[in-house]
């Protein structure tokens, strides 16, 4: 982290004297590997009638997933909304962030669209390209009761809009990956699942790209299986629940997410800083 940007946390954090709980202390998270617990709701598209190997022919065999209908890319096939649980360090196991009690990190990802997809027997595989995802620090969880039906103007997943998330303060920023797959260039990301019980995985690799924590998280700290450094590698499970169904979703999921930080404290002067201002800011009103 380079000396202007602490001396502006610390600025902060002096603003806020008094004002920040021994809680917030626990968003620490030292230099080395760390794993990101995440919950997620995801709009797909799934039931495939037949084997495709273009974006165009997954669209021809299978009608986008509904939060792409009106969308800023309406051939996304994955999107959704997730919400950070837990941030831990690999080393010895210590949680340094905690849903709730440090704050909230939210986010939407968006602009998967599936362009290779086999159908045999009872299970589908999908290989998507492109891919987007940011994180946003915010005062309170997101509403999943809103769907992923798009809004004009408040609510659309493949351009990070959803209510209760894009307006918190944007912390992350990146895109999918290839490497997930040894050898192949293209894909971005991997799923598999069950077609009677749409129950099954995920998965692939993630770069930083800008956000107020980049230069945090944008380590190559993960080799993908073409031997590429990369910021972050995801994986996932999930299937079809009727906390999810019921309000326009399709599966709901669970998953980690790896990386490595830089430097030890780094990510506790950022946070410190927006807590403190925040502080501040409500102080003075």
């Amino acid at each position: 982290m380079i000396k202007s940007t602490i001396k502006q946390a610390l600025t902060a954090i002096a603003l806020a004297a008094g004002a920040v709980s021994s809680a917030n202390a626990a968003f620490v998270l030292q230099s080395g590997d760390f794993k990101m617990t995440i919950d997620l709701y995801d709009s797909a598209t799934t039931f495939y009638s037949a084997n495709c190997a273009s974006v165009a022919g997954c669209n021809a065999v299978s009608t986008p997933a509904p939060g792409s209908i009106g969308s800023v890319n309406p051939s996304a096939d994955t999107m959704g909304i997730f919400s950070i649980a837990s941030i831990t360090r690999l080393s010895d196991d210590s949680q340094y962030f905690t849903r709730a009690v440090d704050g909230y990190l939210t986010g939407i990802f968006g602009n998967l669209s599936d362009y290779n997809v086999t159908v045999q027997g009872t299970t589908t595989s999908a290989l998507a390209i492109g891919g987007t995802f940011s994180v946003f620090q915010n005062v309170a969880n997101y509403n999943s009761n809103l769907g992923p039906a798009v809004v004009a103007g408040s609510k659309d997943l493949n351009a990070d809009l959803y209510p209760g998330i894009s307006g918190g303060t944007l912390v992350l920023t990146g895109a999918f990956v290839p490497g997930v797959i040894a050898g192949d260039t293209t894909t971005t990301f991997s799923t598999t699942y069950n077609n009677s019980s749409i129950i099954g995985g995920s998965g692939g690799y993630l770069d930083v790209t800008g956000g107020l924590w980049q230069d945090d998280f944008d380590t190559n700290g993960q080799t993908d299986l073409n031997g590429v450094g990369r910021d972050l590698s995801a994986s996932f499970t999930f299937q079809p629940t009727a906390n999810a169904t019921g309000k326009g979703w399709t599966v709901q999921s669970t998953g980690d997410i790896y990386g490595a930080v830089p430097e030890p404290g780094a990510l506790a002067l950022i946070a410190l800083a927006l807590i403190g201002a925040g502080a501040a800011t409500r102080r003075k009103v």
